[in-house]
């Protein structure tokens, strides 16, 4: 379905929803379309990639990630105070 510019912006929200709906939404700017607004769901944008061969589908599932590394401190923090005191100095 199409909407006008103006008509998005006044009811963007239910525009979101109806996208968020399985709606395909095309924005269009003085009667040409502009943008193109659709559900979002991390698996469309991985098979296009690969239906493109610009990327390999993965062959197992992910591993969870390791647990942080335990620091001392907040080294950021630490480093940023350093940073300023050189400055002043």
């Amino acid at each position: 379905m199409e909407v006008g510019v103006r008509e998005f912006r006044e009811n963007l929200a239910e525009w979101i929803d109806r996208a968020a709906g399985g709606d395909e939404v095309i924005v269009t700017e003085r009667g040409l379309p502009r943008v193109r607004l659709s559900a979002a769901t991390g698996d469309e944008l991985l098979d296009r990639l690969v239906r493109d061969g610009r990327a390999t589908a993965p062959t197992r599932p992910r591993r969870p990630l390791p647990p942080p590394l335990p620091v001392e401190g907040n080294p950021v923090t630490d480093a940023l105070l350093r940073h300023r005191r050189t400055r002043e100095a």
